[in-house]
């Protein structure tokens, strides 16, 4: 098990090397327009960085070791079973098809009325999704 943690934990440092990359070439483009996109880009990689390091983290703590959370630290790596992890994958994944809307939103050109009305509503179901998430997960008074 230690194998593919380990391959995990390289893969979240490659793609955290690309969005560095990605956020150095957004600030040198010069222009807003073209920087924009390259600034979304870059959080869809740290968010997929992220969800590498989640997934090697929780399959660590799982299989292998406990993994001993920092004083102070929110926790939020702890993970206490396969459900946990999936739940913590799911928020991040989440958050990483809500960054690639996003993308597509910006290259958004409405050809009418309907294409208005579509995006709308693509809008209202992505907030109400996200709020079901955040609903879902908020502990019970």
């Amino acid at each position: 098990m230690l194998l593919p943690v380990a391959g995990l934990l390289a893969g979240a440092v490659y793609f955290a090397l690309q969005t560095g990359l990605e956020v150095w070439q957004a600030l040198s483009s010069g222009s807003v327009e073209k920087a924009l996109p390259l600034m979304v880009g870059a959080v869809d990689l740290a968010l997929l960085a992220s969800v590498l390091i989640i997934f090697a983290l929780g399959l660590y703590e799982l299989f292998i070791a406990e993994v001993n959370p920092m004083k102070g630290s929110l926790n939020v790596l702890v993970v206490r079973s396969l459900n946990d992890l999936k739940t913590k994958l799911g928020q991040v994944i989440m958050m990483i098809l809500v960054v690639k809307f996003f993308e597509k939103a910006l290259a958004f050109s409405p050809k009418g009325a309907l294409d208005f009305l579509f995006y709308a509503g693509a809008v209202a179901l992505l907030g109400a999704a996200l709020w079901l998430v955040q609903a879902r997960d908020k502990p019970e008074k």
